[in-house]
């Protein structure tokens, strides 16, 4: 675009070892992939931010969101029904009643049993809503780059998609299917799984707020199925969740 690049040198050795690695793109990718650029937190050092506002040394790494199939593969781990098989057969989508036209297929089981995104039978007229979402090409045509849009759909997909509603219990009754253990130490758990991380102390704090509130809502105890899978669904709606620092 007539712009000078930022690191000429750079490109230059990149260019040298694609050439020396047998031109494997592969190759040149995990390199890339490897080096501490790329590895980088996603919360830059204020003061390198302030000597580099637009990131053109590279000092930390754009925050970056999952993909829409990694997002639901990102779901089901959590739950515990995310089936690690490769190859095979795909499975049908899931079709609400709502999805109706030209070819209609059998509707699939809502969680696609368990399989991963990449398995789900490609539709050109019945795409998985949830996918769509969150920027899965559209069928008809090949795509070089995905878009990468921000908009309140998405929000309210994880919010009201039966299938996140779905995993959100099973992650729920997987939290309490655990021998023994305080509420602390489940949701330290939840936190570790959707995060890897353990909640800090405010987090710790709401989380056993949220969890008498939703007792209390729902006229039940603090063991009931049903207050954990509000919890579970909340942390998938984090924004941690889906997007990559």
């Amino acid at each position: 675009m007539g712009q000078p690049p930022t690191h000429p040198e750079l490109l230059d050795y990149l260019a040298a070892e694609f050439v020396r690695r047998g031109w494997s793109i592969k190759a040149i990718h995990r390199l890339m992939m490897l080096s501490s650029a790329y590895r980088m937190s996603g919360r830059p050092d204020p003061a390198q931010l302030q000597r580099d506002p637009e990131n053109r040394l590279l000092h930390y790494r754009p925050v970056r969101r999952l993909e829409a199939e990694a997002i639901r593969d990102a779901i089901l781990a959590v739950s515990g029904h995310l089936n690690r098989t490769a190859h095979g057969d795909s499975t049908l989508p899931h079709l609400t009643p709502y999805m109706e036209g030209r070819g209609r297929p059998n509707s699939g089981p809502l969680d696609g049993d368990g399989r991963r995104t990449i398995y789900i039978n490609a539709r050109r007229n019945f795409p998985v809503p949830m996918l769509v979402a969150f920027d899965l090409p559209i069928h008809f045509s090949t795509q070089g780059r995905r878009e990468v849009s921000a908009v309140p759909e998405q929000a309210m997909t994880l919010m009201n998609d039966p299938f996140v509603v779905q995993q959100a219990e099973r992650w729920a009754s997987r939290a309490l299917s655990q021998p023994g253990g305080t509420q602390e130490q489940r949701i330290n758990a939840l936190y570790q799984a959707a995060f890897t991380r353990p909640p800090n102390g405010d987090e710790l704090r709401n989380a056993l707020d949220f969890l008498r509130q939703q007792a209390g809502r729902h006229g039940c105890n603090l063991d009931d199925t049903k207050v954990w899978a509000d919890l579970c669904h909340v942390l998938i709606n984090v924004k941690e969740f889906i997007f990559i620092h």
